[in-house]
């Protein structure tokens, strides 16, 4: 007799499941074997690669904690990105800590610190506020490549300059009256 739908998909998750977690763990053993080699020879060129490999989710993000958490690397979610190591008596320096870095997967991070749940409207026009704020301080820290700086203090000072304020609509006696203020609304 032929196994249910429900058997079927049960197995399949088994599968994922235990696909993921081997995948996981190479990630691992790699992310690990790219530290080891940057601590003995200088060089993680190879470590970015290891991130972008990875599929863009939060499990990518935590690849990029684990290399700042457990060593001095820096890599970005970033094709263009090279990576780097920050130099020993640098403000953002973090010691090679290996054995911690085999003891903490970077899955276990993800597990850790997880997604944020998607902003609701409020929590958007918050973040509209902050950008100007946000895009100063990625100038400051550098992180900026010097001809995209005159578009970001642009659009900083633009930002800066946005008042948000939110509508309320009129009460409405019926449903077409309902649509018609919601159109009012819309156009402004």
């Amino acid at each position: 007799m032929a196994k249910s739908f429900n058997a079927r998909m049960a197995d399949r998750f088994v599968k994922i499941t235990a696909d993921y977690a081997k995948i996981n763990d190479y990630v691992h053993e790699t992310a690990v074997m790219i530290a080891e080699h940057a601590k003995e020879h200088g060089d993680c060129s190879t470590a970015q690669g290891l991130v972008m490999a990875m599929p863009a989710s939060s499990r990518r993000e935590m690849l990029i904690l684990w290399f700042a958490t457990f060593t001095p690397i820096v890599v970005k979610n970033d094709d263009r990105w090279n990576a780097k190591m920050h130099k020993e008596g640098t403000k953002l320096f973090v010691p090679f800590d290996i054995e911690a870095g085999k003891a903490k997967p970077f899955f276990q991070l993800a597990e850790e610190n997880k997604e944020r749940p998607p902003l609701d409207f409020d929590g958007l026009l918050k973040l509209v506020e902050r950008l100007s704020t946000q895009i100063e301080r990625k100038i400051e820290k550098g992180e900026v490549v010097d001809e995209d700086i005159p578009t970001a203090l642009d659009v900083a000072r633009k930002l800066k300059g946005l008042k948000i304020i939110k509508i309320k609509p009129e009460p409405a006696n019926n449903e077409s009256d309902a649509a018609e203020a919601m159109a009012k609304a819309a156009a402004g």
